[in-house]
């Protein structure tokens, strides 16, 4: 298991992330191209064949980590839209309107900052894994 492990961060030094001193950085920087391309590279090397390209669709990984920004995106949506129609309507929001549209923002901001949260924490832990393999 390390052995396809470390293939794979060979992999990923010669083709997709090669820098000048041939290492391995994956930072605050990393996006899902990295992700997917680690994850073409690991695939390649359990293959044994590093020439075929992707053509398929996101992977269940990607999608997986998208799943929380689509809920976030959709949540705005939902708040945008519901302050759009209450403009729109000409009449002055209500006490009981205003609670609600405070409330669901105060929501929607406690699920970016746990989002943001929980990517923050999986980056540190993918670094340190990163460190640990190096």
């Amino acid at each position: 298991m390390d052995d396809n492990i470390i293939t794979a961060i060979e992999a990923i030094n010669s083709s997709t992330l090669s820098r000048g001193d041939n290492s391995l950085e994956i930072g605050y920087g990393a996006s899902l191209t990295d992700i997917s391309n680690f994850e073409n590279s690991l695939s390649n090397t359990q293959n044994k064949t590093m020439d075929v390209p992707r053509s398929e669709g996101p992977s269940n990984t990607e999608k997986a980590i998208s799943k929380p920004l689509d809920y976030i995106n959709q949540e705005a949506e939902k708040i945008v839209n519901y302050a759009k129609s209450a403009v729109e309507s000409g009449n002055e929001l209500t006490p009981s309107e205003i609670v609600m549209l405070t409330a669901r923002s105060h929501e929607f901001m406690f699920h970016c900052q746990l989002t943001s949260n929980i990517a923050n924490r999986t980056s540190d832990g993918l670094q340190q894994l990163f460190r640990q393999q190096s």
